[in-house]
């Protein structure tokens, strides 16, 4: 099976190969720059929602891989979380997964709001290096990076692709 990720990111890209992995799929991945519609910062879960589904969507359609994968990295404002998002889509189902969320520190969502990106306060605060483990990675102590989120949301989303698929099939 061909597997377009609507991204050429390193750590979307690992994280990515990781799930199928770990679902014991042997796929030809491809990657495409897909644009994610939505800000470099989405500030919503539903923007960052919207930001993976267009890119699986854009993905699969520029590539012609039966499926398209979109991971998008993001933030609730509302709830004060760090969101990842992962949507799995082929011509007729669309599947999300969503990473564990972790809070923003006092002080951060003023910043985001300002226009400052995740990014940009982690190595503020922390850092250049602390960038490679992610705002995920960095207010976790380490304990679940950038890139094992990211993993985690794949994982979810292409689980649940797999099980819808099954009951369109009529399978319990």
């Amino acid at each position: 099976m061909e597997v377009a990720l609507g991204s050429s990111n390193a750590v979307k890209v690992l994280a990515l190969r990781w799930a199928l992995e770990r679902l014991g799929l042997d796929v030809e991945l491809q990657t495409a720059a897909a644009a994610s519609g939505v800000a470099e910062q989405p500030l919503s879960e539903k923007e960052t929602i919207a930001g993976a589904v267009a890119r699986a969507q854009r993905a699969r359609l520029e590539s012609g891989a039966a499926l398209g994968v979109g991971i998008e990295g993001g933030v609730d404002l509302k709830g004060g979380w760090i969101v990842n998002v992962a949507a799995v889509s082929d011509e007729q189902t669309l599947a999300l997964g969503r990473s564990p969320a972790v809070r923003l520190p006092p002080g951060w969502i003023a910043a985001l709001q300002a226009g400052e990106t995740l990014g940009e306060l982690v190595e503020a605060r922390y850092g250049p290096e602390a960038r490679r483990l992610g705002a995920m990675g960095v207010l976790t102590g380490g304990a679940l990076s950038r890139q094992e989120a990211s993993a985690q949301a794949a994982l979810a989303a292409l689980g649940r692709y797999f099980f819808l698929l099954a009951q369109r099939r009529g399978e319990p």
